[in-house]
């Protein structure tokens, strides 16, 4: 995990610095990097570390996930990849993701497609399709990303519907919930929640950092999401 940080870092900062121009905005062309992290009760968690970048009309994201798992003796929603490791702290998967971007003629939305690849631990590789967008309403921010997955003993979909409004000085609201789906094991987690974020744009790079409560409506399970992210 600690080699693919800092080979991620080094990739992005090689690309140069831009203009911050929307911290919550996953579309934005500045160069991002973050680290995302869920608490599952007390007996999980999953860091996931994540790089994005428009380059004029393609998004391109990568992402890897690292499970660590608590000595607890209770492990009754921790299944969703089926590997059949609960009491060990593993690699779970990466992946690849671009989207052709298109953009609304007043500019207020923006809506992306394409595909993606990814390797789960145990399970090989998958492949699919996905669905990225941002739209601007008054006030609030609405995102959104989609993507579905299929290969060898693998069927996924992971949905992601976000909704934002600025406050002063950086801080603003969120729900931003990652929904898991997988077809092959019949494991979902749908957690719903809101939080606060505030970002800190005196200079660069801008740095914008969150923290969601959320809870897992299908599994009956307290959540914590929480992360960092810095745009270049």
């Amino acid at each position: 995990m600690k080699g693919i940080f800092i080979c991620t870092m080094l990739l992005i900062l090689s690309m140069g610095y831009s203009s911050a121009q929307d911290a919550n905005n996953p579309i934005d062309p500045s160069p991002t990097i973050g680290l995302w992290n869920r608490f599952y009760s007390n007996e999980q968690s999953r860091v996931q570390l994540l790089a994005n970048v428009t380059y004029g009309k393609w998004f391109l994201r990568f992402t890897a996930e690292y499970e660590i798992n608590y000595p607890e003796p209770n492990y009754r929603w921790f299944t969703y990849d089926g590997e059949g490791q609960k009491e060990k702290s593993h690699f779970t998967s990466t992946n690849f993701l671009v989207a052709r971007l298109f953009q609304s003629k007043n500019g207020q939305h923006q809506f992306g497609v394409g595909g993606v690849i990814s390797y789960f631990h145990g399970r090989n590789f998958a492949g699919g399709v996905n669905f990225v967008s941002v739209s601007k309403v008054g006030g609030w921010k609405f995102i959104s990303l989609a993507t579905l997955q299929g290969g060898k003993e693998i069927f996924t979909m992971e949905v992601q519907p976000g909704i934002y409004h600025d406050f002063n000085n950086g801080w603003y609201f969120r729900s931003h919930p990652r929904m898991l789906f997988n077809f092959e094991t019949d494991f979902y987690e749908v957690p719903l929640g809101a939080g606060i974020g505030k970002i800190f744009s005196g200079g660069s790079p801008v740095v914008n950092v969150f923290f969601e409560p959320q809870y897992d409506v299908r599994n009956d399970v307290p959540m914590l999401y929480m992360g960092v992210k810095t745009l270049f």
